[in-house]
């Protein structure tokens, strides 16, 4: 049970890590995991609150079993976005993004290769961290112009 936890806090981060620029909607569906998980987030405790208002106001509307089973299954909705993004966050980024990882840390890196760039392969979550990094320092179009100073 510790290791769900554990995968849904590395979740948590890596929504935290990930950018938010529409750039990168149609190259990663980690873009639109992580807006609807931010969504779902901030939504669900209304839909939770409503659901159960509903069945206080009209209780021969709902019976309290259907109304917790809606109440569960809708709290159990961010929890699985976390946990979709945890499993990502921890996986090998594949052999076709290597070079444009490696092409994005050479040009935030100066052209100064520092080694140790393919010591350990770079994760999704290494990708999230760099492209958070590349979008704050070249601007919100920095793939269009392939700037970043």
């Amino acid at each position: 049970m510790n290791v769900f936890f554990d995968v849904v806090r590395r979740g948590d981060f890596y929504l935290k890590s990930w950018p938010t620029q529409k750039t990168l909607n149609c190259l990663f569906i980690d873009s639109k995991v992580a807006f609807y998980t931010r969504l779902s987030i901030k939504v669900v405790p209304l839909f939770v609150i409503l659901i159960m208002s509903l069945n206080l106001f009209f209780p021969a509307l709902l019976s309290w079993p259907s109304t917790v089973t809606v109440a569960l299954f809708l709290m159990g909705l961010p929890v699985q976005g976390l946990y979709w993004l945890g499993k990502r966050a921890n996986s090998f980024l594949p052999s076709q993004l290597l070079p444009w990882y490696m092409e994005i840390e050479k040009t935030l890196n100066n052209h100064v290769n520092q080694g140790g760039v393919m010591a350990k392969r770079p994760r999704y979550l290494d990708l999230a961290l760099l492209l958070k990094i590349a979008f704050k320092r070249g601007g919100d179009n920095f793939l269009q112009n392939n700037e970043l100073i």
